[in-house]
């Protein structure tokens, strides 16, 4: 079927799910699942799979190569960004308080402040363009809050 006999994008999105996995896992640098996938099915559903194997085919450059971080980087980052928005929430105080405490509680996955607030800034970020705007404050700022 083609994606126009399909209801929604998110129904068409199922359908091809495996494909649309492999080309995620092939934009973050490992085309092998992709490669397979061609060989078995012969064929690809998509229209972003089927522009990402083209852009290779032609040579072009990936405008975003090298700038684009990998489905993991942007999963760890969102759970770092709900880990200190729970901190906020248990001690009732602003981020950079929560930031303290996280770096305290978790210094295997992150030990430095600066990098601490890349990561919140990435994932907060990604959230934006995933659903079109900043996630809201935990703790609503007061006369006494805290400096972010």
């Amino acid at each position: 079927m083609k994606r126009d006999q399909y209801p929604t994008f998110i129904d068409w999105w199922v359908a091809n799910e495996e494909e649309y996995c492999a080309l995620s896992t092939a934009q973050d640098g490992d085309p092998g699942p992709l490669a397979e996938l061609i060989k078995t099915k012969g064929q690809l559903a998509t229209l972003e799979a089927r522009a990402f194997v083209l852009s290779l085919v032609m040579g072009k450059k990936d405008a975003k190569a090298g700038a684009k971080r990998t489905i993991t980087q942007q999963s760890k980052e969102l759970n770092i960004l709900m880990l200190v928005r729970d901190i906020q929430k248990e001690f009732d105080c602003g981020e950079h308080r929560a930031r303290n405490v996280f770096l305290d509680r978790h210094p295997d996955i992150c030990d430095n402040n600066e990098t601490l607030r890349t990561y919140l800034r990435r994932a907060k970020e990604t959230l934006k363009q995933a659903v079109g705007r900043y996630p809201p404050a935990v703790v609503q700022k007061g006369t006494h809050s805290e400096p972010e």
